[in-house]
């Protein structure tokens, strides 16, 4: 009871960061767009306890009409105990940027290692996910020229999910990400509510509303960017073989 009480605690305290993070970056410039997000998400143990897992994805803002980012992630996963895993793995990340008012495409590479555990209250599943990330940046200098910038991002994401029937369930939920070497230490809040149809226990479709928050500060001017985000996701468990 005492962790299930503290889990709880964590959730209040990162919607309350959320919340007073915005309000702090509301007295810079605002920006404000709609995107869609699709993507793939797959799962195949190799033991009870190993699991190779991933998701690629494609992120389009402005709606449909511009590329925003295509990603590719995979890694390995361990149960500790059913409710408690530990993964790690790589990934690779290519964002759309500007140059001289011109768009251009940056790749980013990264390792990961996260820890998962999810508390079970009848039919509600309260998780919590932390992830530690070593991030490498193209960056495109003035005269064409690359370089890369290195750094580390912690993130936090609590979930609540909640069943409305044998096939549909919901959730809601919350994420914040906090860079280790910057001046302005929170880099994205993520407020999200969706929706799960298991198609069957292996193919799973999650449609899901996102709402992010990315604060940015360039040349003594605060951004805040305002993203509302349509996700569109399959997920799928392969069985294990014997």
């Amino acid at each position: 009871m005492l962790k299930n009480s503290m889990l709880f605690r964590q959730l209040i305290y990162t919607i309350s960061l959320s919340g007073f993070c915005c309000q702090v970056a509301a007295q810079s410039v605002n920006t404000s767009s709609a995107a869609v997000w699709t993507g793939y998400f797959y799962s195949i143990p190799v033991t009870e306890k190993w699991k190779i897992l991933g998701d690629a994805q494609f992120r389009s803002k402005y709606g449909f009409s511009q590329l925003s980012q295509i990603l590719a992630r995979s890694g390995v996963s361990y149960a500790i105990q059913p409710n408690w895993t530990i993964s790690a793995g790589a990934a690779y990340f290519k964002s759309s940027g500007q140059l001289h008012n011109e768009n251009i495409f940056l790749d980013e590479y990264r390792l990961w290692q996260e820890n998962a555990v999810q508390f079970y209250f009848h039919h509600i599943t309260l998780s919590n996910r932390t992830r530690w990330e070593e991030r490498w940046l193209q960056k495109k200098l003035e005269d064409g020229t690359n370089s890369f910038s290195y750094a580390n991002r912690w993130r936090n994401k609590t979930t609540l999910t909640f069943p409305f029937s044998a096939v549909y369930s919901g959730e809601v939920g919350s994420e914040v990400m906090v860079v280790a070497n910057q001046s302005n230490a929170v880099d994205l809040l993520r407020a999200f509510a969706g929706i799960y149809m298991v198609c069957k226990p292996s193919f799973i479709v999650q449609l899901q509303y996102l709402y992010q928050c990315q604060y940015k500060s360039i040349d003594a001017i605060h951004y805040r960017d305002n993203q509302h985000i349509v996700r569109l996701n399959i997920i799928q468990k392969f069985p294990q073989k014997l």
